[in-house]
């Protein structure tokens, strides 16, 4: 499968784990979002989804928590290295906030690589209110995971194991 022909559905859990909190089916307690790609018009793939943070999510009356709007920022960017079929683990994150979410409202994260590396991806991303402005942006930088976490993953959740070692580019 070339880069340009990359399923979508890759980007979403399809192992019996689904427990990730930010986009896990099988987690209740989870925000359980789910992914798309685009191409956006420099060429860039985007990775995006829509949250729409409700009262059981305040952080400041009628504003979403910003430690939730990080976890999606976390989690979208993480999702990039997924269409190199690699999972990463994030090594560090810088978040700026540029405006209030508002509860009710949803919100567009939209992520991108900005650089890859044999042992390091850097990805950008973003969240935006419906009009375009943006609540927040973020760079982080994510390593591979270990021999090690790759084999307890597979053990754990077989279904992992069609995404290792079977780099797409």
């Amino acid at each position: 499968m070339s880069r340009e022909q990359i399923d979508p559905s890759w980007l979403n859990d399809r192992s019996e784990f689904q427990r990730n909190f930010v986009s896990g089916q099988l987690n209740r307690a989870g925000l359980r979002l789910h992914y798309g790609l685009e191409q956006a018009e420099d060429g860039r793939r985007v990775v995006h989804t829509t949250w729409t943070p409700g009262e059981e999510h305040v952080g400041f009356p009628g504003v979403a928590h910003g430690g939730l709007i990080a976890a999606v920022l976390d989690d979208v960017m993480g999702r990039v290295a997924v269409l190199r079929r690699r999972w990463v683990v994030t090594a560090r994150m810088e978040v700026r906030y540029r405006a209030a979410a508002p509860l009710g409202v949803p919100l567009r994260f939209e992520a991108w690589e900005t650089r890859h590396r044999r042992m390091a991806m850097h990805a950008e991303g973003r969240s935006l209110l419906p009009d375009g402005t943006v609540v927040s942006d973020a760079g982080a930088t994510f390593l591979p995971l270990t021999p090690e976490l790759e084999r307890q993953m597979v053990e754990r959740w077989p279904g992992f194991a069609e995404f290792l070692g079977k780099d797409l580019l």
